[in-house]
């Protein structure tokens, strides 16, 4: 139930707001109520940069956050928010100290099939590929993340794999779970009050991060899996898909009447 300090709600953007634009309008709303009485801190978690969430306040309806973590967890920001802010200098410098973009480049190697993503998708600390036209995309990525083991860099890099085709290499101190808990740290805010929301594998960390979470309908298999496979406990399995299906998660946590 809600208390005198604000819950928290972190969620990721693409196929968990979006996908349904009059559930988001509602849901948005609703948060929107709630951010002005004080009693919610909404942090966006997303692979987005930066511009592409800013661009989806006017045309897609994002709910304006508290918070956005972009990049798969490796860029910060606090308001105000424009296209000339910078990340957070001080996640930054932590992320730096031992990562080296062509270091995690070479985990990439000869790979048939492999494509690089975008320059503007690619930063100093985010290695970011498709896999989609190997011939054996969730293969392709375990190789990559053996590679990784066998040069004994586990503790410097991290695989995040999503949605049968992104990959991406970050610092393993990384990544959006790790990045919320951070940020909640560094504002004095109480983890226990987190609830996180997801649909895709780069979600992940989130649920494992912390107790609470919402999986929606439309979630991918990988996440999918959090339900038998490999079961986290205090996740809700939403039956509705996209920003409903967080709307439904948040009602059953008694956070939305």
């Amino acid at each position: 139930m809600k208390n005198a300090k604000p819950w928290i709600l972190a969620t990721d953007i693409d196929n968990t707001l979006t996908g349904d634009a009059q559930a988001l309008r509602r849901l948005t709303c609703r948060l929107a109520t709630e951010q002005a009485r004080g009693t919610l801190f909404l942090i966006l978690s997303t692979g987005r940069r930066l511009e592409q969430v800013l661009t989806g306040f006017l045309e897609e309806g994002i709910p304006e956050p508290n918070a956005i973590i972009s990049q798969v967890g490796t860029e910060l920001y606090l308001p105000p928010f424009s296209l000339e802010s910078a990340p957070l200098p001080e996640w930054n410098t932590l992320l730096q100290e031992r990562y080296s973009r062509n270091r995690a480049v070479s985990f990439l190697s000869d790979i048939e099939g492999l494509e690089m993503q975008p320059d503007k998708y690619n930063t100093p600390l985010k290695v970011s590929c498709y896999l989609d036209k190997t011939t054996y995309p969730e293969a392709t990525a375990s190789i990559i993340r053996d590679r990784i083991l066998e040069a004994k860099q586990e503790d410097v890099y991290q695989v995040i794999w999503s949605s049968g085709r992104d990959l991406d290499i970050i610092p393993a101190a990384a990544g959006k779970g790790k990045a919320i808990r951070y940020l909640i740290q560094l504002l004095g805010l109480d983890p226990l009050s987190v609830v996180v929301a997801g649909d895709s594998g780069n979600d992940r960390s989130m649920f494992e991060e912390f107790k609470q979470g919402i999986v929606v309908a439309n979630a991918q298999p990988e996440l999918k899996k959090l339900h038998n496979e490999d079961p986290i406990p205090g996740i809700y399995f939403a039956r509705q898909p996209f920003a409903a299906g967080v709307e439904e998660g948040l009602q059953n946590f008694g956070l939305l009447s």
